[in-house]
């Protein structure tokens, strides 16, 4: 399995993976200091990824309450959820971020963060040393262009649905003037404020849009 970690211009992070991750990873645990990331999974078994994260991506990533999950499956996402993001040795951050809860529409969120990314770098790879393996797993398709597989794509379309808005008088408790955190690609952060998800191609935009080759 080949993995890279993709940015939003505005600071939302995701991992895309080459094949389905074969188990439920319930989180993700950053190592600031080593820049390596370890995922943890919901039997209390992990993978360490074996490509350390650049360190000027440290204060985007502090931003990040959680990160998005992504698979692609011939040339469809085939898995797509949100987990916990943890700082290695951080006891404030998981009380700063108490109150923040994954996407209601995980699906939903994971779209309008895929096609969003505009840059990013390789952090997990088969074979470290085959150098044709460092650039984008999508070669030379942009994020922006995947779609779910059918089955997704079905869960997507009924996240997406009309919702039931309740009748007559309303307020506090009622259910009224209220939506989801990811209404309109919006999605909230007690730290970061609203982030907004922009389209754009894949690249890193330190280095004018350019592909990720040679950042290891």
């Amino acid at each position: 399995m080949n993995i890279d970690l993709l940015f939003t211009s505005t600071g939302e992070a995701g991992l895309l993976a080459s094949r389905n991750f074969f188990k439920k990873i319930s989180g993700a645990v950053f190592d600031a200091e080593s820049g390596h990331l370890t995922l943890e999974y919901s039997d209390m078994d992990f993978i360490e990824l074996n490509i350390p994260i650049e360190s000027e991506y440290n204060a985007t990533l502090d931003m990040c309450p959680i990160i998005h999950l992504g698979a692609v499956h011939n040339g469809t996402i085939a898995q797509a959820y949100q987990v916990p993001f943890m700082f290695l040795d951080d006891p404030y951050r998981m009380e700063a971020f108490k109150d923040m809860t994954p996407p209601s529409n995980p699906l939903l969120a994971f779209d309008y963060f895929i096609k969003a990314c505009v840059f990013g770098q390789p952090v997990h790879r088969e074979d470290l040393g085959d150098e044709n393996a460092m650039g984008c797993i999508l070669g030379e398709a942009a994020p922006s262009s995947l779609q779910f597989e059918p089955q997704l794509a079905r869960r997507a379309a009924l996240e997406a649905g009309p919702r039931i808005v309740p009748q007559g008088p309303t307020g506090p408790g009622l259910g009224g003037g209220g939506r989801s955190s990811y209404s309109g690609g919006i999605y909230g952060s007690p730290r970061a404020g609203q982030i907004r998800t922009q389209g754009g191609r894949y690249g890193d935009d330190k280095k004018g849009g350019g592909d990720k080759k040679g950042r290891s």
